[in-house]
């Protein structure tokens, strides 16, 4: 159905001169009843690619076969709809109708379809995916979860024979997105239909689905890497249980073809699913100083006669150099919770007490919003990064040093993107660039929404180097995350939200709880090590259990790991090519 032959994609340099190639060249092809998930670093063209097979961009160069016949997009696109369905990273730009059900509807009335076929389509599409409940609220009003389901079942419902994924599920929590993911792929599978795919999560493809990385514009397939490969490849999001069997083939204890999942690890290793654990943990470090913030009883209800709180009952002290981390499923209230401790809303009950900073010029708070392309404005990447010592009236010289200094920190490298347009970066660049904006003079409390969603494993790396700088600081941290592994590498506690899950109506206190809404609450909070490993509370809290702690009970059961503390999936990395190097070939 698809082919791409040659394809090729160069940008020239707003002063002439030798033009930038983003991608290719590209051959690929994809049948009907195929799946595909391209992994790949920021900057690699993943984004480029999925633009060009959705007919929004034409490549520079080679040819584009849809159906047998060639795609000429032109310099300013074509609409490749029905036949491609394409779905991007920030759902809200995306959005055309004012109501969940007209948006649902919009792509089909687009086709002249009769009113009773639309209206039938749409209402299959809503129960299809879980929407018929909020058929009337606005998109924009929806949690993550929902504005992908809806977006989702606005463009399937138009039966698509190609459906193109650039991140869109990437700010869903890490249950709700497998789930879709899964039945997406399967769908496609069953149903002779085409996705393509990518995302920044070291998740395994599913079963019957295609794995490629994409790399400096160069497609490969797994079955071309090597052991060597994947361990060298540090930018690329393999799977854990890619390296991990990766790293055992080096080591002569892995045969046979490398292992995408997990389950293929644990069955290698003969290990229980949930086997205790046995090995050593590490010591939380102490925070060192008084609270920056805290929140006592806190709540928080929409504007409105007797609304049903959307979070409630939340009792958090943060201290300086401490990093605390929000998680929990989708809709459990994290971005609210991040807005009251920033000051943008104001709690309907409970208070909040913000310590004044000690240094004039160090802001009390500042806060990294989920979406970086609402924080960028300036005509280039150093000048967006510079704009806040710039309302200081701090002078030029200052100002471009430290801009410099705040983008090497993040894994900007300046002299690549100091001159570049902000909107020309892929999606994880932009995260990096608004982060260093905030990050040029660090608040006494900073907060950060998703802050790893879109990046790489090397601005993951960076980010961790940030954080721990803000620590030794002593400044204060709360991030909201969807990505275990990260939680796992930085926070010393850890916050588990939950929601309800009590349909609309009037509840017991007499409040009134809108269809589809839920109300998030605290369930726990304790040492990031011990929370992340509690099977039982995370089933509780709909939170799956983090592929390195699986990986580490099947090692260590294996008698494959040394005998050091795992916090995170590098620690795991580490302790196993010693405890491997030592156990010696199988």
């Amino acid at each position: 159905m698809i082919r791409l032959e040659g394809i090729a994609y160069t940008v020239a340099p707003p002063g002439g001169g030798a033009g930038r190639t983003l991608l290719g060249p590209v051959d690929f092809a994809a049948s009907p009843g195929s799946s595909h998930l391209l992994l790949g670093p920021n900057g690699s063209g993943k984004t480029t690619l999925i633009r060009i097979l959705s007919g929004l961009k034409s490549p520079t160069a080679g040819h584009y076969l849809l159906g047998g016949e060639e795609v000429r997009a032109g310099s300013e696109g074509c609409s490749l709809w029905p036949d491609v369905g394409a779905l991007f990273e920030e759902p809200d730009p995306q959005f055309l109708s004012d109501t969940v059900e007209a948006e649902a509807a919009f792509g089909l009335e687009s086709l002249g379809l009769r009113p009773a076929e639309v209206r039938a389509r749409t209402a299959r599409a809503l129960e299809e995916f879980g929407l018929t409940r909020l058929a009337a609220r606005a998109p924009h009003s929806l949690s993550a979860g929902e504005k992908a389901r809806t977006l989702l079942a606005a463009t399937l419902a138009g039966r698509p024979r190609c459906l193109l994924l650039d991140q869109a599920l990437a700010h869903l929590d890490p249950g709700s997105r497998r789930e879709l993911e899964a039945r997406l792929v399967r769908d496609a599978i069953s149903e002779g239909r085409v996705v393509v795919r990518t995302h920044q999560e070291s998740d395994p493809p599913f079963p019957g689905e295609t794995l490629h990385v994409i790399e400096e514009g160069a497609l490969r397939s797994l079955s071309s890497l090597t052991p060597r490969a994947v361990m060298d490849g540090a930018r690329v999001p393999y799977p854990l249980a890619l390296r991990v069997s990766a790293l055992l083939a080096m080591a002569g204890r892995w045969p046979g073809p490398l292992a995408a999942d997990v389950e293929h690890v644990e069955r290698a290793t003969g290990a229980a699913r949930h086997e205790a654990d046995s090995g050593a943990h590490p010591v939380p470090s102490a925070p060192r100083g008084p609270a920056v913030i805290a929140m006592s009883e806190v709540a928080w209800a929409p504007p409105g006669a007797r609304q049903a709180p959307v979070l409630e009952g939340i009792d958090l002290e943060v201290r300086r150099g401490e990093i605390v981390a929000v998680i929990g499923r989708s809709g459990t209230g994290k971005s609210t919770l991040l807005r009251l401790a920033a000051g943008l809303l104001t709690p309907t009950r409970g208070a909040i007490h913000r310590e004044p900073p000690a240094v004039p010029r160090v802001r009390p708070v500042a806060l990294a919003l989920e979406y970086p392309e609402r924080q960028l404005f300036g005509r280039t990447v150093l000048e967006d990064v510079q704009a806040l010592l710039w309302v200081d009236g701090v002078p030029a010289e200052e100002r471009e040093r430290s801009a410099r200094r705040a983008m090497s920190e993040v894994g900007l490298d300046p002299e690549r993107f100091a001159s570049r347009f902000p909107m020309t970066l892929s999606e994880g660049e932009k995260r990096r660039a608004a982060l260093a904006g905030v990050l040029i003079e660090p608040p006494q409390l900073l907060l950060l929404d998703e802050p790893t969603a879109g990046l790489d494993p090397e601005g993951r790396r960076s980010l961790a180097l940030v954080v721990a700088a803000l620590r030794e600081r002593e400044r204060g941290v709360i991030l909201a995350s969807h990505d275990l592994a990260f939680v796992a590498a930085v926070a010393d506690r850890v916050v588990v939200l939950a929601r309800d899950e009590e349909p609309g109506g009037r509840a017991a206190d007499g409040t009134v709880r809108a269809q589809g809404q839920t109300t998030g609450r605290m369930l726990v909070q304790g040492p990031a090590w011990a929370i992340l490993r509690e099977d039982a509370l995370l089933d509780r809290a709909r939170i799956p259990l983090p592929d390195f702690v699986r990986l580490e009970r099947a090692l260590r059961a294996g008698g494959l790991l040394a005998a050091t503390p795992v916090r995170d999936e590098e620690s795991l990395l580490l302790s196993l090519s010693r405890g491997a190097a030592v156990a010696g070939p199988a």
